[in-house]
């Protein structure tokens, strides 16, 4: 399973995925669910995945609902 995950997020940033989207996508959440789930509006995701928004707490949480370490995102 994890290494399945980790080849899905190395073949996504391979690909020139925003390391946000590849690890949302390789766990398998939509953006709206992964809004639910880490507490952040659905438009500061996209601004994060966008590279608009790089606010190191947001990025935190997001981290936390993908069940990601400390700076996993980073």
């Amino acid at each position: 399973m994890v290494a399945e995950f980790a080849d899905a997020v190395s073949a996504a940033l391979s690909s020139g995925a925003n390391p946000v989207t590849a690890l949302r996508e390789a766990s398998g959440y939509t953006i709206e669910q992964l809004a639910v789930v880490s507490g952040l509006a659905t438009s500061e995701i996209v601004e994060l995945e966008d590279g608009i928004d790089t606010d190191s707490a947001k990025v935190a949480r997001l981290a936390a609902a993908l069940g990601l370490p400390d700076g996993g995102m980073a």
